[in-house]
């Protein structure tokens, strides 16, 4: 007889997916997923249609449900952070388009609270900096170029979110408006300490203390589907940023287990366990929370082009992207290597170098399609580098545990291992963030997934440094000096 399973929405930047997982067993596999399309509205200006983004939702979950043979147990909703929606609390209608994580339409507030003398007091209270990657940035750029907007905040008739809240918002019928400290923690609003708005940060930042959603533990009772929207009343038990949740699907459980994500962008987390820690260059935020518990921080880079590029190269070279060539050792010197610089909107952590573009250096007159392909992957392994490199090292030991689309690439598995002089740990499946958001949700039940699931075992792909680490560590040095070359030669244009 069937039982119970858990269904994990996972809603990324390129795709929204749900997946079925077996809570005994660990047992996955993707029920539905949908492609998401984005809206480039300027120069570096990138955002996304929220009905069309829930409406891609509900026909994933409503798929998936139609595959489980008994109700399900509950529902996860792990998410990309940092983008912004806003939403009337009169109509539930969105009153603008979703304002995404890359996007720079907040330059010139960024600029204004750098003149206000705010950014050290956001990066105080926060662990995070003043930059336009975070949500506060684009909610005050919104209600700043829509003073109606502001006014509707003021009278609390407004109601603004991240992508778990906006999900959650439309999946309960507009029952719930509410957020996790996961997500919360990348608002510029959330006190680190406290875990609840800050007392000074809401006012000073121009965002209406009540137009945010409700706090509440990555692991606890969100609410229930709204039957007339997915067929069934289905609880909600969980919550968490999809950076955090992969951290939690890597069995990263203690303080400095560390892993890193080549996803759209490249992101490098570590377990700060129950204590905070800030960070030049980096940033600090609550990973998870239950009911029962204190929150467990965590320490993040994240470079924004990562997987990006191996996709632009895909196109670029018209290559499947599930069939990027694995390039051969190349005996070329450090000068006489190609290198991309991956700063399509901008470059990200850990150096927060912005750019007029991408651009790629080096090229010959015999340069071949392997040879853009090979510079593209280095540039991930680099970013991902120069992310360690900024935590002071790898802060235990212990294997490093890799995932996302990029991950599946030996070279640059590879490549990584060289760099950093630690081994490589690929876990057979590539699903870690769904993972974690199952076992947030389960934890509100008490439960978890087995520690010998999909994660763990002897299924696990190894990559050790090997004799190239000079050809690694030369390429690095002289990427690293390409982009500040290039970025220098390139500054972002004022906007």
């Amino acid at each position: 007889m069937a039982h119970p399973q858990v269904l994990a929405i996972d809603c990324g930047t390129q795709s929204v997916r749900c997946l079925i997982i077996d809570p005994l067993t660990g047992a996955h596999h993707v029920g539905a997923s949908e492609k998401l399309t984005l809206k480039v509205t300027g120069p570096h200006h990138v955002e996304i249609d929220p009905v069309a983004l829930v409406s891609a939702t509900i026909r994933v979950l409503r798929a998936a449900l139609a595959r489980c043979e008994v109700k399900p147990l509950c529902i996860g909703i792990t998410n990309m952070r940092e983008s912004a929606i806003a939403w009337s609390r009169d109509t539930g209608r969105p009153v603008h388009d979703g304002i995404m994580w890359m996007s720079q339409q907040s330059a010139d507030i960024v600029r204004r609270w750098d003149l206000q003398g705010l950014a050290p007091l956001i990066q105080a209270a926060t662990g995070l900096g003043n930059h336009t990657f975070f949500f506060g940035s684009k909610i005050a750029w919104l209600l700043d170029a829509r003073p109606e907007l502001a006014a509707l905040a003021d009278s609390g008739r407004l109601a603004v979110g991240t992508i778990d809240s906006w999900l959650l918002y439309s999946l309960t019928g507009g029952a719930v408006h509410a957020t996790d400290l996961s997500n919360a923690s990348r608002y510029q609003l959330l006190n680190l300490d406290t875990l609840d708005w800050d007392g000074q940060l809401p006012e000073a930042l121009g965002i209406p203390r009540q137009a945010l959603p409700e706090l509440r533990p990555t692991s606890s009772h969100f609410g229930h589907t709204d039957p007339g929207i997915i067929g069934e009343r289905i609880p909600i038990t969980g919550m968490i940023g999809d950076q955090q949740a992969s951290l939690l699907g890597h069995g990263c459980d203690s303080p400095g287990d560390t892993k890193v994500t080549f996803g759209t962008s490249c992101v490098v987390s570590s377990n700060l366990g129950p204590h905070p820690l800030r960070a030049e260059a980096l940033v600090t935020s609550v990973a998870w929370t239950t009911d029962s518990a204190g929150a467990d921080y965590e320490l993040e880079g994240s470079a924004f082009h990562s997987g990006y590029t191996l996709s632009w190269l895909s196109r670029l070279l018209s290559l499947p992207p599930d069939r990027i060539p694995e390039p051969e050792r190349s005996g070329l010197t450090a000068d006489e290597r190609i290198y991309v610089v991956p700063s399509f909107t901008e470059l990200g952590a850990p150096r927060w170098l912005g750019g007029s573009g991408a651009t790629i250096s080096g090229l010959h007159m015999d340069t071949g399609p392997d040879d853009l392909m090979r510079a593209g992957l280095e540039s991930m392994a680099f970013q991902a580098f120069d992310l360690f490199k900024a935590m002071g090292g790898l802060p235990n030991a212990e294997p490093l545990s890799v995932d996302g689309g990029g991950a599946g690439n030996n070279y640059l598995c590879q490549l990584l291992a060289d760099l950093t002089g630690r081994q490589i740990v690929r876990p057979a499946s590539r699903e870690l963030t769904a993972r974690g958001v199952a076992r947030v949700a389960l934890k509100t039940f008490g439960a978890d997934l087995p520690e010998d699931d999909m994660a763990v075992g002897d299924d696990r792909e190894h990559f050790r440094p090997d004799g190239e680490r000079g050809y690694a560590n030369e390429g690095y040095d002289q990427w690293s000096e390409v982009v500040t070359r290039s970025l220098a030669q390139n500054p972002v244009p004022e906007r």
